[in-house]
């Protein structure tokens, strides 16, 4: 089969690899459709995914074969597949933390994913996706997953006012689920022109380019207290530096963008307008959430995707591309039609 496999640094390669032999608890999927996430690319910046793996999580596709023990799924279903793999043991499984395990597997992380032909998945982690759902669109449920873990796990109530930094994939799923959970005003800032305007098409109360406008004079007009909640979706330093200047006293920032560069915050604030900020990681119990959403219309996913390449286009058309800064949000790689 033929599968994108990351080498190193800014070097992945199309290549033959063996089909997946399927174990009597696993389902092998043919992959339709998966999406380059915000994390593939900066491996591909930075080299920090293990050399030699299949890369792709974000994907959709039909159940070939299952194995002899494997009920939930038959060969035909349109299924997606969860990018994390819980041991089910450790003391956060046991607690129902499943993105915080001892023993995290990751799909085209640590183990091969789905920029390739076939995918192998226990059965576990493969759901079937509502016949409403376009394969294309069902690209959009890891993300959307880890969207709504960050909302489940934010104080965010009805009536709320929100700030989400940075119009990525991740910041403008967030722009619906937080619409969806009550939200009444939210305001979004981001650097880049196009995803602005698709933030203001999706229903921000406002866009704001920080490069054109303070977001603090921007803020000070709409109140002065700033927003409830901030959801930092933006993986950059210079966002979380100011999040505790910008959310109003006692508020709350919720981190759904990684950064792996250190950042110097105003811990002064945090303390003295007694703020709270959470962490939020992976998707996991909030699959079935994200199918239902995307195919109730309540979170459109079609905007998004702005691109579709070939598989063997995967560098030239997708990596360096947006590695360059493009205008793109989410391109999905067309594995098989």
């Amino acid at each position: 089969m033929r599968a994108a496999v990351f080498m190193g640094k800014e070097h992945i390669v199309v290549e033959e690899r063996p089909v997946p032999e399927c174990g009597p608890e696993d389902v092998l999927i043919g992959v339709r459709d998966c999406g380059i996430c915000g994390s593939d690319l900066a491996a591909y910046k930075t080299g920090n995914y293990e050399p030699g793996v299949v890369i792709g999580h974000e994907f959709s596709g039909v159940v070939e074969e299952v194995g002899r023990a494997v009920t939930s799924v038959v060969p035909g279903d349109k299924v997606v597949g969860n990018g994390v793999l819980a041991c089910g043991r450790c003391s956060y499984c046991r607690k129902g933390r499943p993105s915080l395990c001892d023993e995290l597997e990751m799909t085209g992380v640590t183990i091969d994913g789905a920029f390739a032909d076939y995918i192998k998945l226990p059965e576990g982690v493969v759901y079937r996706m509502p016949g409403s759902l376009t394969f294309r669109q069902a690209t959009m449920v890891d993300p959307l997953a880890n969207v709504l873990r960050g909302v489940s796990l934010s104080s965010l109530k009805d009536g709320d006012s929100v700030l989400i930094q940075g119009a990525g994939p991740i910041g403008l799923l967030t722009l619906q689920a937080v619409h969806d959970a009550g939200a009444v005003k939210v305001w979004v800032t981001e650097v880049n022109p196009a995803r602005l305007k698709m933030a203001e098409r999706l229903g921000a109360d406002a866009a704001i380019n920080p490069l054109d406008t303070s977001v603090e004079v921007f803020l000070e007009r709409e109140g002065g207290e700033g927003p409830d909640l901030v959801f930092d979706c933006s993986g950059v330093p210079q966002t979380l530096a100011v999040d505790p200047t910008l959310v109003r006293k006692a508020g709350e920032i919720v981190v759904l963008g990684v950064c792996e560069e250190s950042v110097e915050a105003d811990f002064f604030t945090v303390v003295l307008n007694e703020l709270t900020i959470k962490g939020s990681y992976c998707g996991y119990n909030e699959y079935p959430s994200a199918l239902q959403a995307l195919a109730e219309g309540r979170v459109d996913a079609d905007p998004l995707i702005s691109s579709i390449i070939a598989l063997e286009d995967i560098v030239v058309g997708g990596f360096e591309p947006l590695n360059r800064g493009s205008d793109d949000i989410k391109v999905v790689v067309e594995v098989s039609s």
